[in-house]
This record gives C-alpha cells, structure tokens and sequence, in this order.
C-alpha cells in the first residue's frame, strides 16, 4: 500500500515533470519567434525588379535579402544605401563600426547574385573579379559577411558564401548598352559555374529598360547652377587678386585652373573659373591667360552636392563677398543684376531637384549620386 508520503513525492514528481515540459515549450515558441523576427520574408528581394534568370536554381526560393536600419539623409552613414528594388524609395543604412558601407545600390546597378554551398576563397573569386574591370561600367563585387554586404577590394582574404556584383546602368555619358549587359551576366554565370555555385541575374530586355530610365533620370536632374561678377562700369579684375581671394576663402586650384571649394569628404561643389566662352576656364598662374579678366562665375553642380539649397546660400554670400573685393556686381547669365526674384526661383529649383532625387532614394552628394553624375 502507498503511503501518504510516496504520493507526496509522486506528486512533487508529477508537477517537476509539468513544469519542464511548459517551460520546453515557451522555450520552443521564443527561439520560433526570434527566428520568424530575424528572417522576415516581407520585404522584397534586391533582384526581385522584372524577370530574373537563374542557373542551378537549387536553394534560391524564398531567399531573404539582410534589412538595414533607416538613417535621415545627411548623417555620418548617409553614403550606405539600403537594399530595395528599382522603383521603390531607399533608406539610408546605419552601417557598422570598422566595416566598409555597401556600394551596390539597385536603383542604378544590374545586380547579378552567387550563392555558394560553402565559403568562396579569395583565390576563386580574386581573378573573375580582376577580369571584370575590362567590362567598364563601373563594375562592383560584395560579399556577404556577418548579415552586411561588404566591398571587395583586391587583395583579400575573406570568404564568402554570397558574393554579388553590379554593372552600373548609366552615368553621365549615357545608358549602358545590351551587349555590355550580355557580357556582364556570361562572366557571372562563367564563373559561378566554374565553382558550382547558383546564380541569379538580371534579364537583360529589363536591365536595358532600367537603365534607359535612369539615364532620362538623370539628365533631368543634372543641373549646374551659376552666378556671375562682373565689373561695374567695365572694370576688371586682376587674376592675381582673384585667386588670392580665391584661396583665402578655402578654395583650391585644380589641374583645369580652375578653383573648388571641396566639402567633408574632399568632393568639390562650388568653382570659380573664367566667365569668358572664348578663353580657357582655368584661372592660370603666370604664363597662362592675360593677368586680367573681365569676369568670373561661380557654379554649383547640384545632383553632386549635399545639403544643396544650403551650398546654393553659400555660394552667393561667396559671391557677394567677391563682388566687394573686386567691385563688382552679381549678375545672372544675361549680365543683369541678379533680384532677389531672380535668387528665389534659383533656389526654388534646386529644392525641386533635391526632391526629385530624394524620391529615388538618391540623396543629392551621396555616393551613389558621385556615381550616377560622373
């Protein structure tokens, strides 16, 4: 017969036994949670942007691209641009500490994906990527390290088991062609080939027809914004005098002769150079153009430049500041004293611009928009 004591104990175990298997399963519906959190599928794949060929297909269905954390456009972190197919906007991402910013960017990149089994050495990647620089283009290669797309840059060592590379679509001289893109997409599917890996590339029909958008894209957003100083009554200016006051507020000469005023991150925005057509541009040292002239115009490259309607602001108080120097006058491209009318719808487009690219997820001096306008 069992004693009150034996079913203390036998209930003790019971309620021992309970207890484990719910904590098991609270343990089961966490880790389950966090999974689901950290492989979310509802966002969309870097090279989901039209019909995709794929090779070797095996393991690519449901593959989810890594997410990076939203920045407001002019942070430290700006030139990291997100993950998102042409068409939508695009975040800036935060990035980590001591690791290069991804440099790809899908807006004006044909991105072309391999996925490996296993790593990929440096030594089976380091020639196709050497080799790719005969394509032009600008072509890029990442690899996928710690959940971030890294720039790869020769020599390395690291491996990876995603790698991608991207052809730039258009740039200032025009859209890429489809042979270029044909070429593009043979060399990563050669060599994905070659180490058995899977590849996903771009249909070539869409790669052309994205690139001819961001080509019209472009144009319609490549502005250059200008203000001249002439001399009242005439006069001229004395080039030495010019470029002293040239480098005394911050500019620097450049291999053209003209002067620059560089941002942060060393990118020339605002150039003073010869207002004269018919004369070289560059204001030159002795031995070069007539040591007088008979004005000067400042520009801003707008799709190049951060924080533009600020850099426009800036220009002019150069301006104004030259002007007093040398007394002259700032006039527009007609030579007529530029209003304040005239200064309003100047910087009214350039906020139109800056809007226009920022709705492409291209923030104006960013490094995708060094790129795009080169």
């Amino acid at each position: 017969m069992i004693s009150d004591f034996q079913w203390a104990l036998i209930g003790v175990a019971v309620a021992i036994i309970v207890v484990v298997i719910v904590y098991n399963r609270w343990q089961e519906s966490k880790y389950k949670r966090r999974v689901e959190s950290a492989f979310a599928a509802d966002h969309p794949d870097v090279l989901i942007d039209g019909p995709v060929a794929v090779t070797n297909a095996s393991n690519v269905t449901g593959r989810v691209e890594p997410r990076f954390v939203a920045q407001p456009r002019g942070s430290a972190d700006d030139d990291a641009d997100a993950i998102a197919p042409a068409g939508d906007s695009f975040a800036h991402g935060a990035g980590t500490p001591g690791r290069q910013a991804p440099v790809l960017h899908s807006e004006i990149d044909s991105i072309a994906l391999v996925l490996a089994d296993t790593p990929i050495e440096a030594k089976q990647y380091e020639f196709v990527v050497e080799q790719s620089k005969k394509l032009g283009n600008g072509v890029r290669w990442e690899g996928l390290g710690g959940g971030l797309w890294q720039p790869i840059t020769l020599p390395t060592l690291e491996a990876y088991r995603e790698l991608r590379a991207g052809i730039q679509l258009a740039d200032r001289r025009g859209a890429i062609d489809a042979p270029a893109l044909t070429a593009f997409n043979d060399m990563v599917a050669q060599f994905a080939a070659t180490i058995g890996a899977v590849c996903q590339r771009e249909d070539v029909a869409v790669a052309v027809a994205r690139a001819q958008r961001v080509d019209i894209f472009c144009a319609d957003t490549d502005i250059e914004i200008a203000v001249n100083i002439i001399g009242k009554n005439g006069a001229t200016f004395p080039v030495t005098k010019v470029r002293g006051l040239a480098e005394s507020n911050g500019m620097s000469a450049l291999e053209s002769g003209e002067y620059a005023l560089h941002d942060d991150h060393d990118n020339g925005f605002i150039t003073l150079r010869n207002i004269e057509p018919s004369e070289p541009a560059g204001i030159k040292r002795a031995g070069g153009v007539a040591g007088y002239l008979t004005g000067l115009t400042l520009a801003l490259d707008v799709p190049r430049s951060v924080d533009a309607d600020r850099a426009f602001e800036r220009m002019f108080a150069l301006a104004l500041k030259f002007a007093d120097a040398l007394h002259g006058e700032v006039v527009d491209d007609n030579r007529k004293i530029l209003t304040a009318n005239g200064r309003k719808v100047i910087a009214d487009t350039i906020v139109h611009i800056m809007a226009q690219m920022d709705a492409q997820g291209i923030a104006p001096g960013s490094s995708v928009a060094l790129r795009l306008y080169a």
